[in-house]
């Protein structure tokens, strides 16, 4: 991981305010639209995407995520975080 910010479970994350994205199927395409470069989400990564939509915590991401999938806390989170991680490489995210 190349990350250089510390992600952890009680940071505050949102989508980049310059990140352009379309519905597409129930999956999302987005445009990194100061790099050129375009993204695709499957369905669970989309949902997540969805609710960046206001600041709030990793906890809070998965807290969603053990209560509409079958996942345990601890995977989920680890899961997630290494998520939020390279959206966060790509500069998707702001982590705050």
């Amino acid at each position: 991981m190349k990350y250089t910010k510390t992600i952890s479970i009680d940071s505050l994350v949102r989508r980049a305010e310059y990140i352009d994205a379309a519905d597409l199927n129930g999956e999302k395409v987005m445009m990194n639209l100061d790099k050129g470069r375009y993204f695709a989400l499957n369905e669970v990564g989309s949902r997540i995407w969805d609710m960046m939509d206001r600041p709030l915590t990793v906890r809070d991401i998965v807290d969603a995520m053990t209560r509409e999938y079958e996942i345990d806390e601890q995977s989920c989170a680890k899961e997630v975080l290494a998520f939020l991680g390279k959206m966060y490489d790509e500069e998707l995210i702001s982590v705050g």
